[in-house]
């Protein structure tokens, strides 16, 4: 009873001193953007923080947002299933079979080095501006999810797996008492990771390939009519979906740790 009084306490404190750091923050950022606001003095570069709130507030309010933002949240989320399947596949692959994981290296390190903007306007050329930011995305993932589950499958305890294989420890075990406690949680963070920087991607995509539904649409013709209020409210709602999907997935990460603990 003690030891849960205990626990209860440190967890309450943990949040407590959460709560603080992202207060501080948040409030470190707002003055930044009031000190940014009155040092250029032009709205039409940097407006006031009260004007992108109110912008931001009708946002919501309209069905023509809600719309875009599932569009480019199904892109995101497209994006991102596809990547997480090959990159959990290939990562496998290259663990059971190190020839593989030699002979993919160079496709991922060449993944990882392409630029993204080039990619953009080749996958122009084939595709429609709809489904270009999903590949682009895709092409950008893949690479970092490979190599972070890889490097997590890696991190199974090796005396252990030798000790499975001495005793003929069944596979289906194996994959429940060893692999899965150490590759779960960390899949969870780097899927978590994933997703709101696969978001960040979309929306770039779509502003530089003007796709007509799509937050990175409304950013663009934002642009296009100087409606610079607007277009900044669209980034802060933007980067407060990204927040709150990094939120979401920090809680499930560690309600994995504690199954696998």
């Amino acid at each position: 009873m003690r030891i849960f009084i205990g626990r209860n306490r440190v967890l309450k404190y943990s949040i407590f001193k959460n709560c603080i750091a992202w207060a501080a923050a948040l409030l470190t950022m707002l003055a930044v953007w009031v000190i940014l606001h009155a040092a250029v003095g032009n709205e039409l570069v940097f407006p006031a923080f009260s004007d992108c709130v109110k912008q931001a507030t009708e946002l919501l309010q309209t069905s023509g947002f809600w719309k875009s933002l599932l569009h480019t949240f199904l892109r995101t989320l497209a994006a991102f299933g596809i990547s997480f399947l090959i990159a959990a596949i290939l990562a496998v692959l290259s663990y059971m079979l190190p020839t593989f994981g030699r002979f993919f290296a160079p496709f991922a390190a060449a993944m990882r080095a392409i630029p993204t903007l080039a990619v953009l306007l080749v996958i122009l050329l084939w595709a429609k501006a709809a489904i270009a930011p999903v590949v682009v995305a895709t092409l950008t993932l893949l690479p970092m999810l490979y190599a972070g589950f890889l490097a997590a499958i890696a991190r199974t305890d090796k005396d252990l797996l030798e000790m499975s294989r001495v005793y003929q420890v069944p596979w289906k075990k194996r994959l429940m008492k060893l692999y899965l406690p150490t590759v779960a949680p960390y899949a969870v963070k780097e899927g978590t990771a994933a997703l709101s920087l696969g978001l960040k991607l979309v929306a770039s995509a779509e502003v530089l390939a003007a796709t007509a539904v799509g937050l990175g649409g409304m950013m663009q013709e934002s642009k296009i009519y100087l409606d610079v209020p607007r277009l900044f409210a669209l980034v802060i709602v933007t980067v407060c979906i990204g927040l709150i999907v990094e939120l979401i997935g920090g809680a499930i990460a560690r309600a994995v740790e504690r199954r696998w603990a």
